[in-house]
């Protein structure tokens, strides 16, 4: 009986132990990058909230990427922390890819215990598309729809830059801050202005593509030149497979596969994701990999994707 009970001490104090480290593991901080998808769909609402991504630095959400309609709610769902969430990368202002952006500027102001900034970045204007810093102001200002956000509780301050539409310069860097390096380049999306952006931290690199159409496709290989992961709009089949318009603002997955194959990426993510790609993932994956050898898969609301250099 003894020896009985002297086992199941030690098997008790070898769980204690299991648990407690376990439990200190899972507290620790994460270390390096991190992305959660928090909208892979968009426009139409077909069961995946609109374009979204939340980018993690060591555990802490700090860069929005786009922020279409349910992209609050599942940051929500995933209990995220918005207290420390200072940057936005819009990379057009279609409403699927921005509308949920006053929801989260709100979500951080009555968090927060004091003074903040918010750093939005989006592209330059043109006919009906304001700049992004034009679009702040009509949500913002001082005449803006919320106009009351910047000075409720928080005290907030918001900084939006407008990026170059000039499809002719090459990637450039648009903020550093310690191992935190943010780079865009402009892209084509029909008559909307638009870029891509890269974020590198810590030796890791992710890319968002944005909508872009095929001829922007050689801007986007030349920011993901060699990036951990590729994350691209996949929104057409190939020709002919979806509505001849639709190519003037999306790539379709052969252009798709050549870009990545041309970038080196080490594996593409496809996000934006309607209701003929995903009846048609296989031939989708199949097309693209016929230039790109690397792995593709499709994001799903909600998912998380590490990423290492």
């Amino acid at each position: 009986m003894r020896n009985t009970r002297g086992i199941l001490s030690v098997l008790a104090a070898l769980v204690f132990l299991f648990s407690a480290s376990r439990a200190a593991e899972m507290a620790a901080p994460a270390k390096g990058m991190e992305v959660v998808a928090l909208g892979t769909g968009g426009p139409a609402a077909t069961g995946r909230a609109s374009s979204g991504f939340m980018v993690l630095l060591d555990g802490t959400p700090r860069v929005l990427v786009d922020a279409g309609g349910g992209t609050f709610e599942r940051a929500s769902e995933l209990h995220l922390s918005l207290m420390d969430l200072d940057l936005v990368l819009l990379t057009h202002l279609h409403i699927d890819h921005c509308a949920d952006v006053p929801a989260f500027f709100k979500a951080r102001g009555i968090i927060h215990g004091g003074p903040y900034t918010f750093h939005v970045f989006g592209p330059s204007g043109a006919g009906q598309y304001p700049s992004v810093s034009r679009w702040i102001d009509l949500l913002f200002g001082k005449d803006g729809a919320f106009a009351y956000q910047p000075t409720f509780d928080g005290k907030e301050t918001l900084i939006s830059t407008n990026l170059t539409r000039d499809l002719t310069k090459p990637p450039a860097v648009i903020y550093e801050e310690g191992a935190l390096q943010i780079s865009a380049v402009a892209t084509h999306h029909g008559d909307c202005p638009s870029v891509a952006y890269r974020v590198n931290y810590a030796g890791a690199s992710v890319t968002f593509s944005g909508d872009l159409d095929a001829s922007a496709l050689p801007n986007l290989a030349k920011l993901a030149s060699d990036t951990d992961l590729l994350i691209v709009n996949a929104v057409v089949l190939d020709p002919p497979g979806s509505p001849e318009i639709l190519y003037t603002l999306h790539s379709p997955p052969a252009a798709i596969g050549e870009a990545a194959r041309d970038a080196k990426a080490k594996r593409v993510l496809l996000s934006h994701i309607g209701p003929a790609i995903e009846r048609n993932l296989k031939a989708v994956k199949d097309s693209i990999g016929r230039s790109y050898s690397g792995p593709v898969e499709m994001a799903e609301d909600k998912s998380r994707y590490p990423i290492s250099p």
